[in-house]
């Protein structure tokens, strides 16, 4: 049995779920449908005593790049059935559920992106059984360790990130965003979105407070931001840089400066475990990250297709 979890069933629902990904989950940002099962401990007399066995969750997204085109796509973000209720037919019964939504939905077909992984093989021939096509394609993503900051910045940049870092010697420049006022910081991020017409920054939110005060910093020139990177804290304990925007001619330098900060803020602040993962959707932050970390190439995954 197939439900769409709303608020009262998602807490039965939340152990098989990725921490990272439960604030989308709670925020309503994704959605979520669960497989109800009867349970095998102890077989319930009333079919309405059921048990979450399984879960996909997935969002509706305005444009993503098929080719050389942006077609509205239905996102697969998460598959899981619990190991107890596997060979059940629960994760068809949630792909037909899917499929379904599909009929009855603008978006033109569904993607998932599986990692590259031989552990990974049996969820892409599940997958291809459903009618999915698959190619390795790179992702606009890059996941950043302590090691990396270590082994990849450079004496000189480190010198700078961790000068930057220590706080009393940061640069009167660099402001974080935590001290801009509401309606200033409102006014840079929609200047920056605008800046950035591919609309790939749209559905970041205009509350300051949503993004994580201590990583999140702007460049102010004369009162005015010019520079923003911004970092989403997860409920896991990661960061997740959400924009690296700029609305400055000496963008590029600024914004070096901006990761340069972060990354040693990073390196000296958050336990050894913590990851930042960089959202690279934009070709200067991707060229900047690159720049920064030379030895660190973004994410490939298996993509796959279903129209």
């Amino acid at each position: 049995m197939v439900i769409w979890v709303k608020d009262k069933e998602l807490d039965a629902f939340l152990p098989i779920i990725p921490e990272d990904m439960r604030g989308r989950v709670k925020s309503g940002e994704w959605f979520c449908l669960g497989g109800l099962a009867e349970p095998k401990e102890a077989p319930s007399q009333s079919p309405d005593e059921r048990v979450a066995a399984g879960v996909l969750l997935f969002s509706s997204e305005e444009g993503i790049s098929y080719g050389e085109d942006r077609v509205p796509m239905i996102e697969l973000h998460w598959l899981y059935v619990t190991e107890g209720y596997r060979q059940e037919g629960i994760a068809n019964e949630l792909m037909q559920e899917l499929s379904d939504i599909l009929e009855d939905n603008p978006a033109e077909g569904i993607i998932c992106d599986i990692p590259l992984g031989s552990e990974y093989d049996l969820i892409e021939d599940f997958f291809s059984s459903w009618g999915f096509s698959f190619e390795v394609t790179e992702l606009n993503e890059m996941t950043i360790t302590k090691e990396d900051c270590r082994r990849e910045i450079s004496p000189e940049n480190r010198e700078e990130a961790l000068k930057l870092a220590s706080g009393p010697a940061r640069n009167i420049d660099l402001v974080s965003v935590s001290e801009l006022s509401e309606e200033q910081f409102k006014k840079s991020i929609r200047a920056m979105k605008e800046e950035e017409r591919s609309g790939y920054y749209d559905r970041l939110p205009e509350d300051r407070d949503a993004y994580a005060g201590d990583m999140s910093y702007a460049v102010v020139h004369n009162g005015e931001v010019s520079s923003m990177a911004l970092f989403e804290r997860l409920e896991n304990g990661n960061l997740h840089m959400v924009m690296l925007g700029t609305l400055s001619k000496r963008g590029a330098k600024e914004l070096l400066t901006l990761l340069r900060f972060c990354a040693g803020y990073y390196h000296l602040n958050y336990p050894e475990e913590a990851t930042v993962r960089f959202s690279l959707g934009i070709e200067r932050s991707r060229n900047l990250a690159v720049h920064l970390f030379p030895d660190k190439e973004p994410e490939r995954v298996r993509r796959g297709y279903f129209f």
